[in-house]
């Protein structure tokens, strides 16, 4: 029988290196689904806390990224005075959606990239599915996303009433797309956020190459440019960007009032499965690493 001083002898953790190998995945996908309120709340919990000593608070959601698109929209037209009011308004409108569509997967991809490294006292304390980490910040960008949309909306909307024969389309079924292309870009920025978490505690550079990479991501994307400039083979610089054909099916429903053509549709399925499963089996399969790494 055990003494009272052994009862009460701490317990010692032992964290040792694993190789690299997935584990069961079924019950890790459904400890996963089962624990995706604490994703949740984890995400609610950090918007509060970023934005708990600023006097603006979440105004910045939305001031940031529209400051950026006056300041590229200065840079893209004004400045090279190849613009009239209505093509000005149409571009505005194009970098604005655009900037805001490439934010939201910028900060699903920078978020999760910290998630791991700064969650080690949870992975070290609890046991449950580590990519509920970048999950949360997944869910954090998105919220952020949201308020966006309504702005750009506005900024239409009043461009139409004062320039009423701007190129923007009014309301149509083409928006119904929306939702399909929003998913997509969350799927493919989750992806992308497993890949680069599992980087980043390996390597704690990558957050620091990461934004200048994001830098480069977002020249290379039709962001600032139209993706109706590429013609034949140079299309191909659009769909081997992960997200070239959720920026350029964006821009057909926002702004040329259309569908998204069966490629762009495809694009977008592809890059969102292909960063799912590459992401998941980088992630899943070195989980159990992260206690000794961190």
């Amino acid at each position: 029988m055990p003494t009272p001083r052994e009862n009460f002898a701490p317990r010692i953790q032992v964290f040792a290196p694993h190789k690299a190998s997935l584990p069961p995945l079924g019950p890790y996908l459904r400890e996963f689904w089962r624990r995706r309120a604490f994703a949740i709340e984890l995400s609610r919990f950090a918007d509060k806390a970023e934005y708990l000593d600023s006097k603006l608070g979440k105004v910045w959601l939305v001031m940031n990224p529209l400051l950026l698109a006056m300041v590229y929209f200065l840079l893209v037209t004004v400045i090279r005075g190849s613009a009239s009011k209505t093509s000005g308004l149409s571009t505005l409108a194009h970098i604005l959606i655009e900037l805001f569509t490439f934010y939201f997967a910028s900060n699903c991809i920078n978020g999760g990239a910290l998630s791991i490294t700064a969650g080690g006292r949870l992975i070290l304390n609890q046991a449950f599915p580590r990519a509920l980490l970048p999950l949360s910040s997944t869910i954090s960008a998105f919220w952020q996303f949201l308020p966006t949309i309504p702005v750009y909306i506005f900024v239409v909307i009043i461009g139409k009433v004062f320039f009423p024969h701007t190129e923007i389309p009014g309301l149509g079924f083409n928006y119904l797309w929306a939702p399909f292309i929003i998913l997509c870009v969350g799927m493919t920025g989750f992806g992308l956020a497993l890949i680069f978490a599992t980087m980043n505690v390996y390597f704690r550079d990558t957050n620091k190459l990461l934004s200048y990479m994001t830098r480069i991501w977002l020249y290379s994307s039709p962001v600032l440019w139209r993706p109706e400039i590429l013609h034949g083979w140079q299309k191909i610089f659009l769909y081997v960007n992960p997200l070239g054909p959720t920026l350029s099916a964006t821009s057909s429903v926002w702004i040329s009032g259309k569908s998204p053509t069966l490629y762009e549709l495809l694009g977008c399925l592809f890059w969102a499965i292909f960063a799912i499963l590459i992401g998941g089996y980088f992630f899943v399969s070195r989980e159990r690493d992260f206690a000794v790494r961190i």
